[in-house]
């Protein structure tokens, strides 16, 4: 009898022994596969990470391209490489973590720069608008070169108003000399009113997102450029501002406040002065814009002294959508 219960008793350790190896085995497996499958997974997302990573960069260096190796995140490395022109960017992105490796290929497309409607020369959007315009100003809604040659564009007005009592305002507060001087679609003076709807703030802060040139208030003077025509800038300006001297600029500006230029400050695209309250907008030299001028507030005091001029030019307007990028991507493909 004592035999028989020593045998059952080895019986049942061999029996459990057994188990206990067999479940700690197991226990090793499952904990193997959980630390595989957490490696495999940190790759992943080391290389994801590093898609988003370099979309924000590309968000700031509009020409970023190239290879970008050994890139440290979450204890682990990524290689990056971005080709292809804007349209069709593909970007590469290979996660390493430990021994796994994880490959993530986007296809991108940089978004086009929202761009405002051009109605005229000059456009005015206002619930009170004041003029005082006086010596040499030429307004002119027909399409100009840069050069100051005609263009082939359809003329446009040489300014638009929202409503039909600004425009006779517009007509009748003028001195003749000016007013003749107001050229475009529709005779002389040129001035007509259109229905526009646009969400003026809106539009601003989508193309301030795009931003390439941030300048805080002040006075910018010779030597300032805000972008050339062979590569033009979206440029912000965050209050009141004074362009003079041979200051210039290309593609389009955005100023949160009052506008003054003078001396000879020139720009080639699409100038916005857009606030909340009275915007005064001075042109005081013999500079002056090709391309299209908005200023939208609830006030707007436009004075001009001088020989300014306000020039519709499609080629200056053509230019600045053709080679300003935004900084907003729309994800075409996303492979894992």
């Amino acid at each position: 009898m004592g035999k028989g219960t020593l045998i059952i008793v080895l019986g049942f350790s061999l029996i459990t022994s057994f188990l206990i190896i067999r479940l700690d085995a197991n226990s090793r497996d499952g904990l193997d596969a959980t630390i595989e499958q957490f490696k495999t997974t940190e790759a992943r997302l080391i290389a994801n990470s590093g898609v988003e990573i370099y979309l924000e960069k590309l968000r700031r260096n509009k020409s970023l391209s190239g290879s970008f190796n050994n890139n440290p995140l979450f204890d682990g490395t990524f290689n990056i490489s971005i080709t292809g022109p804007d349209s069709a960017l593909i970007i590469t992105s290979a996660g390493y973590y430990d021994d796994k490796i994880h490959q993530t290929i986007v296809n991108a497309k940089r978004d086009p720069i929202p761009f405002p409607p051009i109605h005229s020369s000059l456009y005015v959007s206002s619930d009170n608008l004041s003029l005082n315009l006086n010596g040499n100003v030429e307004i002119d809604g027909n399409d100009h070169n840069i050069d100051g040659t005609s263009g082939p564009g359809s003329p446009l007005p040489g300014v638009t108003v929202d409503d039909p009592v600004d425009s006779a305002y517009v007509v009748d507060v003028l001195k003749p000399k000016i007013s003749k001087e107001i050229k475009g679609a529709g005779g002389t003076p040129s001035v007509s009113t259109v229905d526009d709807n646009t969400d003026w703030l809106e539009l601003s802060q989508s193309i301030i997102f795009a931003a390439d040139i941030t300048l805080p208030t002040g006075t910018y003077t010779t030597g300032t450029i805000l972008g050339t025509y062979s590569e033009p800038k979206v440029t912000y300006v965050t209050g009141d501002v004074h362009f003079s001297g041979t200051a210039e600029g290309s593609g389009i500006l955005v100023i949160n406040g009052n506008l003054t230029m003078s001396g000879q400050f020139t720009y080639k695209g699409v100038i916005i002065v857009y606030g909340n309250s009275t915007i005064v907008t001075k042109i005081v030299g013999n500079g002056g814009v090709f391309g299209a001028t908005i200023i939208v507030g609830q006030k707007a005091d436009i004075q001009s002294t001088g020989n300014s001029y306000f020039y519709y030019s499609s080629q200056a307007i053509e230019n600045a959508k053709a080679n300003l990028k935004s900084s907003k991507f729309s994800i075409v493909n996303w492979w894992e």
